[in-house]
């Protein structure tokens, strides 16, 4: 028969086994990611930023959501950026900055008018004194391609005059973001900045309560790519470069395509 007091010690060891395989798992490391990110990518990146959050935890993205000329010029200053999202244009003079970039997707232009604006009905309308355009500035990704639209439009149409119409007709100030030209043009257009249609991606045309959304023939249009890249001066390289695998798999792709935005090449 087991003394009593054999039995406690086998007691005791079990215990003490038991509470090891009970003792809690060292809580995941906190990393915050920073992530400067063209603001006409808003919607599938936050999406995207929770599915890459569930599957790290500890790990936190804070993001600036800006203009892609904005973008460049924090690359630029050395902004220890873990993810970088923009139009392939504005970062093509940082690239020395960056990793190397990886297209994610491509988009193509649309103009939104006001409902009650009857006078806007193609690319040429734009032109029409008294119109109010909304337009980016030229080193935001949105600005840049409306400008090219502008001027592919006067030069098929052998119509020069018509950039110098639709410069007139810019409403002002001129923002940095597509998501404040959008803004713009649900503002009332006799006030500051306010507009009656702008030259958009065809990704934030979705307000078909408030605006018509106008087709822009192929010929005038302009096709941008958008890449992802992590900036050389990264925290968290390692991390970032798993980001941006994410943005380019199936399951990332999947995303894009689903709110309307085109694949890469």
């Amino acid at each position: 028969m087991k003394s009593t007091r054999s039995i406690g010690t086998a007691l005791a060891v079990a215990l003490g086994l038991l509470g090891g395989s009970l003792a809690p798992a060292p809580a995941a490391e906190k990393v915050t990611m920073i992530a400067l990110v063209t603001s006409s990518t808003q919607t599938p990146f936050d999406e995207l930023v929770k599915v890459f959050e569930k599957k790290h935890p500890g790990v936190t993205i804070e993001t600036k959501f800006l203009g892609g000329g904005q973008i460049a010029s924090e690359v630029d200053k050395g902004t220890p950026a873990d993810i970088v999202i923009a139009g392939a244009t504005p970062l093509k003079k940082v690239l020395g900055s960056l990793e190397a970039p990886t297209e994610i997707y491509q988009t193509k232009d649309v103009i939104i008018a006001k409902k009650k604006n009857k006078t806007i009905k193609e690319l040429k309308d734009l032109g029409t004194p008294g119109v109010k355009v909304a337009m980016a500035t030229p080193g935001s990704a949105v600005g840049a391609v409306a400008s090219q639209v502008v001027q592919k439009y006067a030069a098929g149409e052998n119509d020069f005059g018509f950039v110098k119409r639709v410069l007139d007709n810019v409403a002002k100030p001129q923002p940095d973001k597509e998501s404040d030209v959008v803004a713009a043009v649900e503002k009332d257009s006799r006030q500051p900045g306010g507009a009656d249609a702008a030259i958009v991606f065809v990704t934030s045309a979705t307000d078909t309560v408030n605006f018509n959304v106008i087709d822009i023939p192929d010929k005038y249009n302009v096709i941008s790519t958008y890449v992802a890249s992590v900036a050389k001066s990264a925290k968290n390289a390692a991390l970032g470069r798993e980001f941006v695998a994410l943005l380019a798999s199936k399951e990332g792709q999947a995303v894009f395509h689903k709110h309307h935005y085109l694949p890469p090449k």
